[in-house]
């Protein structure tokens, strides 16, 4: 079985599902850097959602309003239980630099740069401001 049996094309990107949306959209933007996948020059930022997409990398992250995903799929929306049920990796050239370049943007580190030699990376960790667990990490091909 492989994902050419569902007629799999590629990995879209990461949705991360949040409450607060502007917040969220400032933290994304203006924390990390990351920037809008298509905007018109001009155009007004999404800020208020309840969706927009950033690129990273070769890679999508898009923010939607968690409210309106629960109702796409029919669940009850509820608050969240503070468990981490998914991390946004970053790959960075360079974590200790990234992480300050953070921190001077007025990010917390959860954890400050270090070296996880099981896992072949250095690595520091940041959260969202609804919790989301951010990794920044670098690592050699």
């Amino acid at each position: 079985m492989s994902g050419a049996d569902l007629g799999l094309l590629s990995y879209g990107q990461t949705r991360v599902l949040v409450d607060d949306f502007a917040e969220s959209y400032r933290f994304y933007r203006d924390i990390l850097g990351l920037l809008l996948k298509h905007h018109e020059p001009g155009a007004p930022e999404p800020e208020a959602g309840p969706y927009a997409c950033f690129v990273a990398g070769d890679a999508d992250l898009a923010l939607f309003t968690r409210a309106y995903m629960d109702a796409a799929v029919g669940a009850e929306h509820r608050p969240r239980d503070g468990v981490d049920t998914v991390v946004v990796v970053l790959r960075v050239t360079d974590v200790d630099a990234a992480a300050k370049v953070a921190e001077s943007r007025g990010a917390r580190l959860t954890t400050a740069p270090a070296d996880q030699p099981a896992w072949g990376t250095r690595v520091a960790h940041l959260r969202a401001p609804e919790g989301t667990l951010i990794e920044l990490c670098q690592y050699d091909d």
